[in-house]
Formats: structure tokens, C-alpha cells, sequence
């Protein structure tokens, strides 16, 4: 029951029928005065700005300490770090970090050959670890699961290419490394370090029969490469694949080149690499591109 005191003590009537048609006693003003004493309703723009401050408060909020490697120059060169991880939102998965590829991507960037590096820089996009906590919101995975992060941590999630599972190609892609957090705006820092938070939209299951340390490079590498083979139609038995390049990718290529039960020839400017080619990774043939023949 809300009680309203008459501050000025006037009475509110001489007579009962005088008196309003609620039920009142001497010293209780009428029901619009009642209205006067109560705080006054926030408008809009008040309760707008009070939830600016608490977004601003969590933003800024120091998060899980973490150590990494990090590049502080053109140099390139990597030296120990230590800085805090996000405080986890709604949805986000952490992460210890057990592997981390090293891609060609790395070295450009720490070595600012691209002109975009942010120092200081920890570098890493193909990160293999183990959950050790998931937030409000998360559900596809739980703690102690083996997952893989690869190249991009976040994207606008609204946009034609999102909406159709390419994020890689979203106006707003945050790269796992050198990006910039679509909330906060504070520069993203990879996998070389012990701890990773980031959405669980953006974390893939690593199955068991997988070595961790040998499928941290499918995370970039691998997903360059088997992407593409699929989309055009390449991962069917019967066809023949050529590889040029035995690098990086191009080894990648012959493994799931064989998977997929295709005729694999490899073609490499070094003959030295025909014992790789051929008795490591089981291609079927092998040619110099330099040889006339």
C-alpha cells in the first residue's frame, strides 16, 4: 500500500462531501499530489546511457592473464608478452592453447611487409587446444573437449556471405591476429600464448583420431586447400589430380588428393623432392617442370 504524507498539513475537505470519492483521512493529500513525491520514470535516453556505462565498464574490465610471444617491430622478432585475455561474454569458449602452426601469413605480418601490423603482435591462426571454460550461452561444447581455432575469430554475422557460411569473405572479418574486436576495438592476439576466449561460432571440434599437433595445420593450410577441392569437385575417386609445388599447401594436396582416391601427379621445379613426394606422401608420379622432356 503506498502511503502519501501531506507535508503542509492542510485538510483535504470540511465535510465528508467535500471529501473525494476514494477513501482518505485528514492530512492525506489528493491522489495527484501522491504523484508529485515519486521519483521521477527515467527517460529513454537515461536508461540508454546507464547501459552505455555498464557495456563500457565490462569492455574495459581486465580479463583471464595470459603469455604469449610477441613481435614488437619489423624485425620480426618474437619475445615473451604478457597481457590479459577479454573478460568472456555471452557465448564465448576458453581455451588452453597446446599447438600453434606457424603460417607464411605470420611472418608477413610480424614483419609488417603488408603494412598493417599493430604492435605488439602475437602472431598464430592455427591453434589446437582444450576447453577449460565455456560461458552463458554455450552450447556446443564443454569443458575438456579438443578444439581448433583457424584464421578469423569473429565477422558482422548478418551480411549475404556470413548468412551462406562464408564469414572469410564479411566486410568486418576479425582475424585471430592483428585484427580489430568488433566491440571494444582492442587489437586481437593469436595463438602463440597459453590462453585463447573466443565465440563458440567460431571454434570447430578437433575429432580424437586426430593428433592435435599435426591438425593445427589443417586450420589454415588445410582448409585452404580442401575448401576448393571440394567446391569444384575434386574429392572424387577416379580423377586425376596434378599438384604444382610441393610446399606447404601443395603437400596437403596430394594427402587429400590420395584420401579421396584420386590419381596424384606432382609437379616440382626440385628433383629432390621426388622421394618425398613419391614415397612419403604416396603421389603416383612425379615430374620436373624444368625437364624439356
Amino acid at each position: 500500500m503506498r502511503v502519501c504524507v501531506n507535508l503542509r498539513n492542510e485538510p483535504t475537505g470540511s465535510s465528508e462531501s467535500e471529501r473525494p470519492s476514494s477513501v482518505v483521512t485528514k492530512g492525506v493529500p489528493p491522489p495527484d499530489s501522491c504523484n508529485q513525491l515519486q521519483p521521477e520514470k527515467p527517460t529513454s535516453a537515461q536508461v540508454r546511457l546507464k547501459k552505455q556505462i555498464k557495456v563500457k565498464e565490462f569492455l574495459v574490465a581486465e580479463g583471464k592473464g595470459a603469455h604469449g610471444w610477441a613481435a614488437r617491430d619489423a624485425s620480426g622478432h618474437l619475445s615473451p608478452f604478457n597481457f590479459s585475455r577479454r573478460v568472456p561474454r555471452d557465448g564465448d569458449v576458453t581455451i588452453k592453447v597446446l599447438f600453434c602452426g606457424l603460417c607464411h601469413t605470420d611472418l608477413h605480418v610480424i614483419k609488417n611487409e603488408w603494412g598493417n601490423a599493430m604492435y605488439p603482435l602475437v602472431p598464430g591462426h592455427e591453434i589446437v587446444g582444450v576447453v577449460t571454460g565455456v560461458g552463458p550461452g554455450v552450447t556446443k561444447f564443454k569443458a575438456g573437449d579438443t578444439v581448433g581455432v583457424g584464421y578469423f575469430v569473429d565477422s558482422c554475422r548478418s551480411c549475404e556471405s556470413c548468412g551462406k557460411g562464408y564469414e572469410s569473405y564479411c566486410p568486418q572479418l576479425v582475424q585471430t591476429s592483428n585484427g580489430v574486436d568488433l566491440l571494444d576495438g582492442a587489437t586481437t592476439q593469436g595463438g602463440f600464448s597459453d590462453v585463447l576466449v573466443v565465440s563458440q561460432h567460431y571454434v570447430v571440434r578437433v575429432p580424437e583420431s586426430l593428433p592435435p599437433d599435426g591438425a593445427a595445420p589443417l586450420l589454415c593450410a588445410g582448409i585452404t586447400v580442401f575448401s576448393p577441392m571440394v567446391q569444384y569437385g575434386l574429392n572424387a575417386p577416379g580423377k586425376h589430380l596434378g599438384v604444382v609445388g610441393l610446399g606447404g599447401l601443395g603437400h596437403l594436396g596430394v594427402k587429400f588428393g590420395k584420401a579421396f582416391g584420386m590419381t596424384v601427379t606432382v609437379i616440382s621445379t626440385s628433383p629432390s623432392k621426388r622421394e618425398e613426394a613419391l614415397d612419403r606422401l604416396g603421389a603416383d608420379a612425379f615430374l620436373v617442370s624444368r625437364d624439356p622432356e
